[in-house]
C-alpha cells in the first residue's frame, strides 16, 4: 500500500488531493491521511493549520501498515514518529518550507534534525540551498531545478551524483505551476511501489510529469498541476476500441450502407473540442467490388465530415457522441419511422448561399435546423441531395454499439437486405 501524509489544499493543484490523484495515473490506490488544512488557490497561500500528532496517529492506526509513504507538507518533528510507527516503509519526504507566494511553513534547524528519518528526500534547489544539501551527492536527495534559470529551456534534476534533463513547460511565459512538487514526488513514490529503481522511478516521473504539464498549460486552465486531464487517456484508448469492436458488424452491412461518398463512422469524446479528438477510420469505409473496404483502422488522425456533425451535435446533446453517415434509401427513412426513431428531413435548397459555400458550415446548418424542429438532436437527419450533393442518412447515438443498433433497425425490414444477423 501507499499512504500518502500531507496537507489539504481546496485547490486542488497541490497536496493530498493532487497526491492522490497522481497515484491513480499509476493506477495505485493511496491511502490518506491529512497533516494541515490550508487556505489557499492556485495563486496564494492565505493560512494554515497543522494537525495534532495524536489526531494523525488514531488515523495512521486504523490503516494497513504501508510499503510506501509519502510525505508532503507537515510539522518535521512528526517524520521521526511516522518512522518509529512505520520503521519498515520506504519515506520518501517532499520537503515544503514555503510557498512560492512567500508564505513560510516549515523552519529549516527542525527539517535538518529530522532529514535523517526518510530514505529519500524530494525538494527544489532553493529549498536545498537553505537547509545546506544543495552539493550533496547522496542517493538520498532528489534535488528539482525547475526554480533556477527561467530562460532555460529544460527542467534538471539532481539524483545523487546524476543528472537529468526535461523540456520545460511554459504557460503565458511562466514555467511555474502550482503543485509541481507534490505530482512529481508522487509519482517518484508511486513508482517505487510499482519496483522502479530510484534512478528509473526519477527518469519515468519526470516524462509523466512534461506530459501533465503539457496539458495543465492549456490557454483555459488554471496557472497548476492538472495531472487528472492525463487520465483522459483511457478515454481515447476506450474510443478507439469500441470503433473496433463494431467493424465486424460494419463488413457485414456495408454492401448495403456505404455510400458513393463512402462511410465513416466518428465517436467524439466527452471534451472534444476538435476533429483531431474524435476517433473515426481515416480514408472513409469504400466499397471495392461490393464489399466494405477500410483504409485504417481507427485512429484520432485526419478529418471527417461526422466528425464536424458530431461535434456540432454535442454541443446541443452532449451525450450525443457518435454518428455515421449511410447510404440514402427512401425503404430506410420508412423502416425508421416503423422503428419508432425521431427522423427529421433536411432540405437542402433552404441553405443560404454563404453556408453551402464554405466547407463545413452545412453541417452545423443542417442539425441546428433539426434541433429547432425536433426539440432535440434526432436518430436520423436525411436529405435528398442537391446539386453536386449525394443524397444521405446520418444516424446519431450515444457511442458506436447505438448507432449501430440504430442502422440495424433500418435495415431489418427492408425486403432486398438479406442478413442472418437482422433476423
Amino acid at each position: 500500500m501507499v499512504l500518502v501524509i500531507s496537507g489539504f489544499d481546496p485547490s486542488a493543484g497541490a497536496g493530498i488531493m493532487q497526491d492522490i490523484k497522481s497515484l491513480a495515473l499509476l493506477g495505485i490506490t493511496g491511502s490518506g491521511v491529512v497533516s494541515c488544512y490550508t487556505v489557499q488557490n492556485a495563486e496564494k497561500v492565505f493560512s494554515i493549520n497543522f494537525r495534532k500528532w495524536e489526531e494523525i496517529d488514531r488515523e495512521l492506526s486504523v490503516l494497513p501498515k504501508p510499503t510506501i509513504i509519502k510525505i508532503g507538507l507537515i510539522s518535521p518533528e512528526f517524520v521521526g514518529l511516522i518512522r518509529r510507527k512505520f520503521p519498515d516503509s520506504v519515506i520518501v519526504w517532499n520537503i515544503i518550507l514555503s510557498s512560492s507566494s512567500g508564505y513560510f511553513f516549515e523552519s529549516e534547524d527542525v527539517v535538518k534534525e529530522n532529514l535523517k528519518y526518510a530514505d529519500y528526500v524530494i525538494l527544489n534547489n532553493k529549498e536545498a540551498e537553505r537547509i545546506g544539501i544543495i552539493e550533496e551527492e547522496s542517493d538520498k536527495y532528489i534535488i528539482t531545478f525547475g526554480h533556477s534559470n527561467e530562460n532555460d529551456k529544460v527542467i534538471a534534476v539532481k539524483f545523487g551524483n546524476e543528472e537529468f534533463t526535461e523540456e520545460r513547460i511554459v504557460k503565458n511565459g511562466n514555467s511555474h505551476f502550482h503543485g509541481t512538487g507534490c505530482a512529481f514526488s508522487s509519482l517518484f513514490a508511486g513508482l517505487l511501489y510499482l519496483n522502479y529503481t530510484p534512478k528509473e522511478a526519477v527518469i519515468e516521473a519526470m516524462r509523466i510529469m512534461k506530459k501533465i504539464l503539457k496539458l495543465s498549460s492549456e490557454p483555459d486552465a488554471p496557472r497548476q498541476v492538472q495531472s487528472e486531464k492525463l487520465s483522459r487517456e483511457w478515454m481515447k484508448y476506450e474510443a478507439l476500441e469500441e470503433l473496433g469492436n463494431i467493424v465486424d458488424d460494419l463488413r457485414e452491412i456495408g454492401k448495403y450502407t456505404v455510400p458513393e461518398v463512402g462511410q465513416n463512422v466518428s465517436y467524439a469524446l466527452p471534451w472534444s473540442k476538435n476533429e483531431y479528438e474524435v476517433a473515426k477510420f481515416p480514408g472513409r469505409i469504400r466499397l471495392k467490388e461490393g464489399m466494405p473496404t477500410f483504409v485504417s483502422e481507427p485512429s484520432f488522425k485526419d478529418k471527417s465530415h461526422t466528425a464536424r456533425m458530431v461535434l456540432t451535435a454535442k454541443e446541443f446533446e452532449p451525450h450525443i457522441r457518435c454518428v455515421s453517415n449511410v447510404r440514402y434509401v427512401p425503404e430506410y427513412i420508412e423502416n425508421a419511422k416503423k422503428a419508432g426513431l425521431v427522423v427529421y428531413k433536411y432540405n437542402r435548397e433552404s441553405e443560404p448561399e454563404e453556408i453551402s459555400m464554405e466547407d463545413g458550415k452545412s453541417m452545423q446548418w443542417m442539425i441546428k435546423a433539426a434541433v429547432e424542429s425536433v426539440g432535440r438532436i434526432p436518430d436520423i437527419i436525411y436529405d435528398e441531395g442537391w446539386y453536386g450533393k449525394e443524397a444521405m442518412i446520418r444516424i446519431f447515438g450515444r457511442n458506436p454499439k447505438d448507432v449501430i443498433h440504430k442502422i440495424m433497425k433500418i435495415l431489418r425490414h427492408a425486403q432486398w437486405v438479406n442478413l442472418e444477423k437482422l433476423e
